[in-house]
C-alpha cells in the first residue's frame, strides 16, 4: 500500500524504509518503467494532413470594427510616432482631471495616516517529553507525522540506556515511533494509545488538547 515514505522514495528523497516498504517501492518503480517503455514504443500520430484539411480555403474577411480598432492602435508616420488611441485616452483623462480636481478642498487633499495591520499571534505549542529505555541502542531518533516520518529528531542519552527529547508540538493528534540505530522502528511502550500503521506494524499516538481546554 502506497504511503508518504514510499512516495518520497520514488521522488528521490531516500527516506528510511522498512523491508516491506522497499519491496513495494521497487514494484511500483518497475511498473512505472514498463509503462514508460510502452509509451515510448508507440509512434506519435502525424496530424499535419488533418489540420491542413480543416483550415478554410480562404481567410475570413476582417470585420469593419476590427479595421477601425487597428487604425486607432497602429502607429502613424509623423514627426514623432504615436498611436491615436493614446491621444484619445490622454484627452479623456485631462477632461476628467479638469472636472474633478477643482472640487477637492484642502482637507480632502491631505494624506490620511493608516495604522499597520496587527501581527498575527504565533500558534501555541505544547512541549512533550519523549523517553525510551534501551541499553543496547547506540542512537535513537524520533519520526512521526510532525516530521514527515523522517527520523530527524535525535534523542539524547541522559543516563545509561535512557534516551529523551523535549519536542514542541501543536495541539492535535500525532502518530510517531522511535527509530533505533537507524534500522528498527519501535513504538513507544509508554504511549497512551497504539494504532496499526497499515503495514503490519504499530505506531504510537498522542492527543494534545488546545491550551486552556478542559480535560
Amino acid at each position: 500500500m502506497m504511503n508518504d515514505r514510499i512516495h518520497q522514495h520514488l521522488d528521490g528523497d531516500r527516506p528510511a524504509l522498512t523491508p516491506e516498504e522497499r519491496a513495494e517501492a521497487d514494484a511500483f518503480a518497475r511498473t512505472l518503467d514498463a509503462a514508460a517503455a510502452h509509451l515510448r514504443a508507440v509512434p506519435a500520430p502525424d496530424l499535419a494532413a488533418r489540420v491542413m484539411a480543416a483550415l478554410p480555403a480562404q481567410a475570413p474577411a476582417v470585420p469593419a470594427w476590427r479595421k477601425a480598432a487597428g487604425w486607432l492602435w497602429n502607429p502613424r508616420p509623423v514627426r514623432l510616432t504615436f498611436r491615436p488611441a493614446y491621444a484619445f485616452a490622454g484627452a479623456a483623462l485631462a477632461a476628467v482631471a479638469a472636472i474633478v480636481v477643482p472640487t477637492l478642498d484642502q482637507d480632502e487633499a491631505r494624506p490620511v495616516a493608516v495604522a499597520p495591520p496587527a501581527p498575527r499571534a504565533a500558534a501555541p505549542v505544547v512541549y512533550v517529553q519523549f523517553r525510551l529505555e534501551s541499553e543496547q541502542a547506540r542512537q535513537v531518533a524520533l519520526a512521526g507525522t510532525f516530521t514527515g516520518w523522517q527520523p530527524t529528531l535525535q534523542l539524547e542519552q541522559k543516563e545509561p540506556g535512557v534516551w529523551t527529547a523535549l519536542v514542541p508540538l501543536k495541539p492535535g493528534v500525532h502518530d510517531y515511533v522511535f527509530v533505533v540505530d537507524g534500522e528498527r522502528w519501535v513504538p513507544d511502550p509508554n504511549a497512551p494509545q497504539q494504532v496499526d500503521d497499515s503495514f503490519g506494524g504499530t505506531n504510537s499516538r498522542i492527543s494534545l488538547p488546545p491550551l486552556g481546554a478542559s480535560a
